[in-house]
């Protein structure tokens, strides 16, 4: 069994079409998409008609709940979050309000070799897992998330191995028996990165291996849709893309 498993889009189509293209050369059995398809990006519709065309297993993420109401956005989201919305009809916000919180992939029905998706923990939607400590330590300078912190978030789960996105920073931290795999993003970079990332999930001999894949985009076309469709801080959007190479997530 092959898994490609993907998350937060946020709207950008260019990055979402590199990454399916890329998808398109593996031998994969199933395609999982992992929450945070539209908010943020300039063709929001575009990027939700293209998943619901893949039929891919999908789950939702926070900017799912923000766009349909179940949680407030930050207030300096909350206009481009109406714009998002407003992007939508009403068949993709009813395909957006029935996306599950999250879906698990057990190869031969042991729970333990299973691969739990979440979008950015197993408890919720918002809350971060970081880096193990000691990359915590080289990237902020300081511990923002000691390993004990976990439980609480991890408190329940059977599977051995969980897959999320959320934090936009590529990792695998170990936490007891339970590994957790931060798949990064298609968008978005929290890495200083700009390319798409993507994970690739293989089940042979009783194991899973993992391989993050980086994929490059051109960014220009999204640059000229900001420009064409103008959301909510769209100049500054075309900025910081032309000063740093992609719009960073910065938490």
């Amino acid at each position: 069994m092959r898994l490609a498993v993907f998350s937060d889009v946020h709207g950008n189509l260019s990055a979402l079409e590199a990454v399916l293209a890329d998808i398109s050369t593996e031998e994969v059995d199933k395609i999982v998409f992992a929450g945070d398809l539209c908010h943020f990006g300039p063709r929001p519709s575009a990027c939700l008609q293209r998943l619901r065309e893949l039929n891919a297993l999908s789950i939702y993420g926070n900017t799912e709940d923000w766009l349909l109401g179940r949680q407030a956005p930050p207030a300096h989201f909350a206009d481009l979050a109406s714009w998002t919305y407003d992007q939508l009809d009403q068949s993709q916000r009813d395909w957006l309000d029935k996306l599950p919180f999250e879906h698990t992939i057990s190869p031969d029905g042991d729970r333990s070799n299973a691969l739990l998706i979440v979008h950015a923990n197993p408890l919720d939607v918002n809350q971060i897992i970081f880096p193990p400590e000691e990359e915590q330590v080289a990237r902020y300078g300081r511990i923002r998330q000691p390993d004990e912190e976990l439980d609480e978030l991890l408190a329940g789960v059977e599977a051995n191995n969980v897959i999320f996105g959320h934090l936009h920073i590529p990792f695998i931290r170990t936490r007891e028996a339970i590994k957790l795999f931060n798949i990064s993003s298609v968008s978005m970079p929290g890495d200083g990165d700009p390319r798409a990332k993507y994970g690739l999930f293989t089940w042979q001999d009783r194991a899973w291996t993992f391989e993050l894949k980086y994929v490059p985009f051109d960014i220009a076309p999204e640059v000229a849709a900001f420009q064409e469709n103008q959301p909510p801080g769209w100049q500054n959007f075309v900025d910081t893309i032309h000063a740093e190479g992609a719009f960073p997530q910065k938490v």
